[in-house]
């Protein structure tokens, strides 16, 4: 027994030994990365003049884009759903919800896991987007729940992030008063450019269920999977939460047997405008 104890002792001090010497080695290394950083810096001022402006300049737009939402808030409009007057401010910094977001809230909030306050966040903000847009807030909350299931930091493997799963890249234009593509797993500017890029797109396709197959990026029915169907699903059983008369879905009328006509997309106009942005949007998560 002594003996083997004395032949373990020279491996345990060659472990502690190597051990010790990686440690050196790796503090050595953070070490001169800290040093070479500090050196560039030091002798490059332009970079961290340039970095500071673009931090700056985010945090101008985030809160400028807060400020607007609350005062568009305030603005009477034409609400896109029947709302019922608001209860007066509980003073906790809570956005103040109808009777019907609350219930909106207070479900999603169950169903998909979500802090109530946060869910709450994200209800009024749906609505103000929603009456800047002319879009249904439902629709938007719809989307979000099959894109994201309301995670503002869900990203896809071909580069869409955040609670509208939007491609930041494709567009960075709209992006830019945010203070850029960075901004994209911001709730609140997700959601504004991601309406955005839905209102196009219903535009372009004339009506929701097209627009939802242009927003999720196919260039046809059968490589769309079904999104627009879990779409309007998702919207369907947020109106009967909601007590919201349901909104009839336009269908594709026949022409004959066996023949589709789309309601207000020529087949020609719909494959321009395919060819001309092949990658709008990104294949579902779900």
């Amino acid at each position: 027994m002594l003996n083997a104890m004395q032949s373990s002792l020279p491996r345990a001090r060659r472990l502690a030994g190597g051990f010790w010497e990686f440690t050196h080695q790796t503090l050595m290394m953070v070490g001169l990365f800290v040093v070479a950083g500090g050196a560039y810096l030091y002798f490059q001022p332009q970079a961290m003049t340039t970095l500071d402006r673009g931090l700056t300049q985010w945090v101008m737009a985030r809160k400028m884009a807060s400020d607007e939402l609350q005062a568009l808030a305030q603005k009477p409009a034409d609400a896109l759903l029947p709302l019922v007057q608001a209860e007066p401010a509980p003073g906790n910094g809570l956005p103040v919800l109808t009777p019907q977001q609350r219930t909106v809230s207070s479900w999603l909030a169950r169903r998909y896991s979500i802090a109530p306050n946060a869910m709450a966040q994200l209800v009024s903000a749906a609505w103000t987007v929603g009456r800047q847009q002319k879009l249904d807030p439902l629709l938007i909350l719809a989307v979000m729940a099959v894109e994201s299931s309301f995670n503002p930091y869900a990203a896809s493997g071909v580069g869409a992030t955040g609670l509208m799963q939007v491609m930041a890249n494709v567009h960075r234009d709209k992006f830019a008063p945010f203070g850029g593509p960075q901004a994209s797993i911001d709730p609140l500017a997700n959601m504004r450019v991601g309406a955005l890029v839905l209102k196009d797109a219903i535009q372009r396709g004339g009506s929701v269920r097209a627009g939802l197959r242009y927003y999720v990026g196919a260039t046809n029915d059968a490589s769309e999977g079904g999104y627009a169907n879990k779409v309007l699903a998702e919207q369907a059983q947020l109106e009967r939460v909601a007590g919201a008369a349901p909104k009839p879905v336009a269908t594709p009328k026949t022409a004959s047997a066996g023949h589709v006509v789309a309601p207000h997309v020529a087949p020609a106009a719909a494959k321009s405008t395919v060819a001309a942005e092949p990658e709008q949007k990104h294949a579902s998560l779900t």
